[in-house]
């Protein structure tokens, strides 16, 4: 995680700090040694210099779906994604919100409350700073005539047909099984590990599944740092099978099919009688599922040559007819600043339905940070401590890590990966699967 340019007189500017964040500190870029800094000053700038190029790559696309004059409206995009670039090169200001969205009141009261030393991309708090870019991209399309587009569907489905092979061996590996402890398992950690092909990490490089993916889960059987896994089985198989499980998904793709797959098994083993998938309201972190994503996997798999593949569409698609996987009401504040320690607080509805569940699963390395808050704890502080009182239902977070936080850790093991590799938080190589009873 090294930078090929000389910062110094940015860093002299804006009183970047020389080291990694200190410890029980919110994460932030201005630690100079920090994922935070790295992600400003570099993954995020791409990300965003990729958004404004695939606009003019799709251009003719757009046309035709909104019209030749949206010709404007696509060059003033461009151009506004660009300077939202430079801004956040420059540390720029995280300003109000002028859109007319639901959430616009919600993000500009949060904005207000930051002391206005805290309210630049790199004194802000990480979580903070981040999900108000990717707030800020859909703001700009929401003031144009491309309002409702999904900007990052061409990367999301491009890495769902690049993962067809593994969807397919996946299937043929999952249409006879036991109702047992051992293959619930081994669906959470195949779920787990479908986490790896995360865009944003990448800033949306196309990440390719490869190999088997029970061999490989076999295989990181010693990268997965603690395993809750059968903790969480006797939270679904002691219950009765009436209760609801409710996934708050990360990416589309070859995650959101691993997804359907450990829900098809917890439908099929009558492990719950409904499976909830909570997804985003607006484009966000490049990859994550959005409503149109969930329909268009299930389409595509149903449209596969491969009767496996088909088949497999065709009843996901019954369960989701029949009420057996239902998405949830779009939620705003899945893509609010908000940690979620605060969500009763903020949206006490959101808290009452995820109370009623059997099992609520977060799912990837975002929703592990808003469990965690962004802050520096000390590795082998017990999750129920970092969760700060977040404790709706049974939990559990599938994650492979990718940014430098984690807790819940043995004495003695993080200090043995580091010894092994100083960057073993950012690569997606480990992961943890952990477990909070209600």
């Amino acid at each position: 995680m090294t930078l090929a340019q000389d910062d110094t007189d940015f860093d002299v500017k804006n009183g970047i700090i020389d080291s990694e964040t200190p410890p029980h500190t919110e994460l932030a870029a201005q630690y100079k040694r920090s994922f935070a800094y790295y992600t400003f000053r570099l993954r995020l700038p791409s990300t965003l210099e990729t958004i404004a190029n695939s606009l003019a790559k799709n251009k003719d696309e757009l046309l035709a779906t909104y019209g030749s004059d949206a010709v404007i409206d696509i060059e003033q995009t461009a151009k506004a994604i660009l300077e939202l670039r430079s801004n956040i090169l420059q540390n720029g200001k995280l300003l109000s919100f002028t859109d007319k969205e639901s959430d616009c009141g919600v993000w500009n009261a949060f904005l207000e409350k930051l002391p206005q030393e805290k309210r630049t991309y790199f004194s802000a708090c990480w979580l903070y700073a981040e999900c108000y870019m990717y707030r800020k991209v859909s703001s700009i399309f929401q003031l144009s005539r491309l309002a409702g587009l999904d900007y990052f569907s061409w990367q999301k489905q491009t890495a769902a047909q690049l993962s067809l092979d593994a969807m397919l061996a996946v299937a043929r590996g999952t249409r006879s099984s036991e109702c047992n402890a051992t293959t619930f398992q081994q669906l959470l950690k195949l779920n787990l590990w479908g986490n790896r092909c995360d865009l944003s990490i990448t800033s949306g490089k196309q990440v390719k599944p490869t190999g088997d993916a029970f061999d490989l889960v076999q295989e990181l059987d010693a990268n997965l740092l603690v395993d809750d896994t059968n903790a969480i089985w006797l939270s679904l198989h002691s219950s009765n099978g009436e209760g609801v499980v409710e996934i708050i998904c990360d990416n589309a793709g070859y995650e959101l099919y691993t997804d359907l797959i450990l829900a098809e098994y917890i439908i099929d083993k009558a492990l719950a009688k409904k499976v909830r998938f909570n997804v985003k309201a607006i484009p966000w972190f490049i990859s994550d599922v959005m409503a149109n994503d969930y329909h268009w996997t299930l389409q595509f798999l149903a449209d596969q040559p491969d009767s496996v593949l088909s088949e497999l569409g065709n009843k996901l698609k019954r369960f989701t007819d029949e009420g057996k996987f239902e998405l949830a009401p779009l939620e705003h504040f899945w893509t609010s600043p908000y940690e979620f320690y605060r969500m009763a607080e903020v949206q006490s509805a959101l808290y009452e339905r995820l109370s009623q569940a059997q099992l609520v699963l977060f799912k990837g390395d975002l929703n592990y940070r808003k469990l965690l808050g962004d802050y520096s704890w000390h590795d082998t502080e017990s999750f129920e401590t970092c969760l700060r009182g977040f404790r709706p239902s049974n939990l559990c977070t599938l994650r492979t890590i990718k940014a430098d936080l984690v807790c819940g850790l043995p004495q003695g093991l993080s200090e043995r990966l580091f010894a092994k590799n100083k960057e073993w938080m950012l690569t997606g190589e480990y992961g943890l699967i952990q477990f909070a009873r209600k």
